[in-house]
């Protein structure tokens, strides 16, 4: 393991049908949105575990034992976490919170960003000895990457998850309690019609 100070942890939902990838669902259907998520989620499991970078985790919603985390964990050889928390901020909170008792850089990706690799992952790593905090911003003004080496409180707090502002409103936190921080790259998920576009042209 190059990195032993570090985890990526994947967030990812159960690909119940109906609950995952919503936003798609007008341009395909709830079945093929809840297969999508799951592809999804194993393409960043396969890309994150083959890097052998780091610690791998997958922080599960609503829980860890449903078959689909179960069958992951045995795939990939790694750990599940359950996610605790009202909304995605509170969720990722109480992860950097856990994680940083036993490691010193903790890096919080989603499922849904296909276009990010290891070398990304490298990047955040080496940013991460100078920055409590990088994030990888999103085309849609999100972000697909959190990395923290500290959590303060608040800094997660009153973010519109799901909105354009998340990115901006996530700054704005890490400036108001002046915690130093990076952005790195910039990828795009899979949230709009033209992204799965992008994403069946990059499995191609």
């Amino acid at each position: 393991m190059k990195h032993p100070d570090t985890i990526v942890l994947i967030f990812s939902k159960a690909p119940v049908v109906g609950q995952v990838k919503t936003r798609l669902v007008p341009y395909i259907s709830a079945e093929q949105a809840a297969r999508l998520h799951a592809e999804l989620t194993h393409d960043r499991l396969q890309m994150c575990t083959a890097a052998a970078l780091c610690d791998v985790e997958l922080w599960c919603s609503p829980d860890s034992q449903h078959p689909f985390f179960i069958d992951c964990v045995r795939r990939y050889g790694i750990r599940s976490r359950t996610q605790a928390g009202d909304d995605l901020g509170e969720r990722m909170a109480n992860a950097i919170r856990r994680r940083l008792v036993h490691y010193s850089k903790i890096i919080i990706i989603g499922a849904d960003a296909p276009a990010l690799q290891s070398d990304t992952l490298e990047s955040v790593i080496a940013a991460l000895d100078d920055a409590e905090v990088v994030l990888v911003p999103a085309e849609d003004g999100g972000y697909v990457l959190l990395g923290a080496t500290r959590y303060r409180e608040g800094m997660l707090a009153s973010v519109p998850w799901g909105s354009e502002r998340v990115l901006a409103s996530t700054v704005r936190n890490l400036e108001r309690l002046q915690m130093q921080h990076r952005l790195v790259g910039e990828c795009w998920d899979v949230d709009r019609p033209e992204d799965l576009v992008r994403y069946k042209a990059l499995k191609m």
